[in-house]
Parts: C-alpha cells; structure tokens; sequence
C-alpha cells in the first residue's frame, strides 16, 4: 500500500471508530506529520451551534486559530501567504474545509526548521476531496451515538432493557449495563456461556418455553417472569432482529435522592420519605414502622403530602409519582 493510500486509511478509520471505542484522529494526525517530516500536526473541528474540538500529534503548537475564519476553502495556504497582520514564525501548510452542516475543519502542518517540501502541499491537496466528508461522516456517527447513549440512559430509568437470545435461550447480547441492574436488583446472572442464573427456579424452564413458542410461525409476544420480588418481567419476540427479550424490573422509590423527590413534589424531606414507601407499595403501617414514627404523624404527614402535592388519596399520589420524571436522569 502506498504512503497516500495508507493515509487515507488511517484517515477513514479515524471517521468510522465509535467515539466510545477509540478516538483515531491522533493516529491520523501521526501518520500525516511522519509523511510530512512536520513537527507538529494540528486538527480543529468547528462545527456549527457545537463545541469546538481539536487534536494533535507531535509537538505542542497553537496553530493558525486566528487565520482558520480568514482561511479560503479548499486552498493550501504557507506561512508567507496565511491570512493575518504578519507572517507565523515558522513553516507551516494549512488547508481549511466547509462542513456540509455548517461549520470548518482546519488541517495544519508545523515545523521547526527548513520550510516543507513542494511535496508536502501536494500531500495536503490530495486530502481536500476525503477530509470534509470524513469529518461530516464522524459528526454524523458522534450525534447518533449521543442519541442512541440518551435513549440507553432513559430506558434503564425506567427500568426498562432488552436481551437479543438465541434460538436455545442464551443471552448472545443486552442493553448497557443491564446485566448489573438485574444482579444487583433481583440476584439474576449473567453467566459466561450466556445463560441466565435466576434465583427463581421456574424463571428458566419459563424462559426456554417461551423462546420456544416465540419461533413457532404466527406466534405473538412470550411473557414470563424472571423474578417475583423484586419483579422483572419479560416479553420474548421474534422479528429481523432474532429473538428480542424485553424487560422491565421493578423501580425503588426509596433509592432516589430524598432531596430531588422533595423537590419535584413539593414537600419536605421527612415528607418525601413517607412517599417513597408509598409509592413502593407500603402501607402507612408499614412505612410508619419502617421510619420509626407513630401512626398519628404518619396519619398526618400523609395528609400534607395529598395536600400539597393535590392528590385525592394514596392511589392518586402513587399515580402522579410514576407519571412523573423523578425517575429520570439517575445517574
């Protein structure tokens, strides 16, 4: 493979890795300063209406930020002709690109000492075609990632999950970290070989039957339980994707912080606390033993609750907590 070739490589690598994988544009920028004997190579990414972003390989070097907006697109500029009041101290080659979004990127090259090789600009024209829709195509990857991290984010808020199971029942993939909520939550496993350890010896036998029926021709949605307490239901279907397992467990009031709960509702802390137990299927005697309080001031602080938060009773105050976004953002 040529040195150019090997270049573009690199360089479509760097736009194609999953942000939370591994960041390429270092090894890029490396592999295009060894090509041009550079000190130092320099990648700043302006998108519009987003942060800023900027790389480097080899030495530091603040490159031509001020000249980057004064920059024609798709030209290669030299330090003797780079938009400013004077000249940069040192040989350097720069090239600044359109988005398709709106927005640059700028490619600089830095050296310390002779001046680049006629070479070297030519190195630098021959990325104008690739550098802009590289650029655009990992801007495009980092969004839908981002989406697809804040959907992951929300669906475990609401205790949600899903599992893609082979034909047998074993776990061949799972949402993000829900193999620590479902361990950590109800004791369930994840073994090495895929299959799930429950606590609950009829979870499994419940499980292999439902993928069963869910490959037969025609056959609608498999739900089982993997646990009773604290519940985690599934529901097994077929379709493109495989066999698809989606659950959802069971959320704790209790584990949310008292002073958010407290907040979104409307009520004091002591308050907030009363309505986690609630909410997670106390009774008030239940609840009251649990805090340590007396019938009477459970009684009571109950009735302030349903006052200030405008609840007809203790359904319509769990109603209004499970509608609510308290659950959200947990972190």
């Amino acid at each position: 493979m040529s040195d150019d070739s090997e270049l573009l490589a690199a360089l479509m690598a760097a736009a194609l890795a999953p942000a939370d994988e591994a960041d390429l544009w270092p090894a890029f920028l490396d592999r295009l300063a060894r090509l041009t004997q550079a000190d130092s190579a320099w990648l700043l990414l302006a998108p519009q209406g987003a942060p800023e972003r900027l790389w480097q390989a080899g030495a530091p070097w603040a490159g031509p930020a001020e000249a980057a907006g004064r920059m024609r697109a798709g030209r290669v500029y030299s330090q003797v002709d780079l938009p400013g009041s004077a000249p940069p101290p040192r040989p350097l080659r720069a090239l600044r690109l359109p988005l398709a979004a709106g927005g640059a990127v700028t490619l600089a090259l830095g050296r310390g000492g002779a001046d680049f090789r006629a070479l070297d600009g030519v190195r630098l024209s021959g990325l104008v075609p690739h550098l802009g829709p590289a650029m655009d195509g990992w801007l495009r990857l980092m969004r839908q990632q981002d989406r697809a991290r804040i959907d992951g984010r929300m669906l475990a808020d609401l205790g949600g999950g899903w599992m893609l199971l082979t034909p047998s029942g074993q776990v061949a993939e799972l949402s993000p970290g829900l193999a620590a909520r479902l361990e950590a939550l109800a004791g369930i496993q994840l073994r090495a070989d895929g299959w799930l350890a429950c606590p609950d010896p009829g979870a499994m036998p419940a499980l292999r039957q439902a993928v069963a029926a869910a490959q037969v021709p025609g056959a609608g949605p498999q739900w089982l339980a993997l646990s009773q307490g604290p519940a985690v239901q599934m529901v097994v279907t077929s379709g493109p994707a495989g066999l698809v397992g989606r659950l959802r467990h069971a959320l704790s009031a209790r584990a949310l912080p008292v002073g958010r709960l407290a907040g979104l509702l409307g009520i004091s802390r002591s308050e907030a606390r009363l309505a986690a137990r609630l909410c997670d299927g106390q009774s008030l005697a239940e609840a009251a033993q649990d805090l340590g309080w007396t019938m009477e001031t459970a009684r009571s602080c109950s009735k302030r609750i349903f006052a200030r938060t405008g609840s007809r009773g203790q359904p319509d105050l769990l109603r209004r907590m499970l509608e609510s976004a308290i659950w959200l953002d947990q972190g």
